[in-house]
């Protein structure tokens, strides 16, 4: 009966990881579809959107991947973290976009040097405030 009692209670969590799973990914695509609206009236700018929406895109793959291959299960923190890091890709990518547009340069290396001069330090500062607040997350018990 022992052997039995656990694997009721693991029957017993497919419907919550199954609804953790979904929500997660009604998120990320409601986030995602806002951010398009957002950078849209923005930037004015079709092209510029949706280059700033496949690097977030590509940003947020490119986390979930590192998140399997560091063994992570999915849960409540994960289904959170992934939704918030949109947020957080779409501030990045868009302020360089938008110096990038805004760039008296001639040439695109022009555009994106000075893109990276003027929004790279405020960016660059950006991630170091968001790293040392979750830094002191990672020694926290759950």
């Amino acid at each position: 009966m022992k052997g039995a009692l656990q694997s009721t209670i693991g029957w017993n969590q497919i419907p919550f990881e199954k609804a953790l799973l979904q929500s997660a990914f009604q998120g990320i695509g409601m986030a995602m579809s806002f951010s398009f609206i957002v950078l849209m009236i923005v930037t004015r700018n079709p092209i510029t959107s949706l280059v700033s929406i496949f690097n977030v895109t590509i940003i947020i793959l490119s986390i979930m991947t590192f998140m399997v291959w560091n063994g992570q299960q999915f849960g409540v923190s994960q289904s959170i973290s992934l939704v918030m890091l949109i947020g957080f890709a779409v501030d990045y990518v868009l302020h360089l976009g938008t110096d990038y547009m805004h760039s008296a340069g001639e040439t695109r290396n022009d555009k994106m040097r000075q893109a990276y001069r003027e929004m790279g330090v405020s960016i660059f500062s950006g991630c170091v405030t968001t790293f040392g607040c979750g830094f002191w997350l990672f020694f926290a018990n759950f």
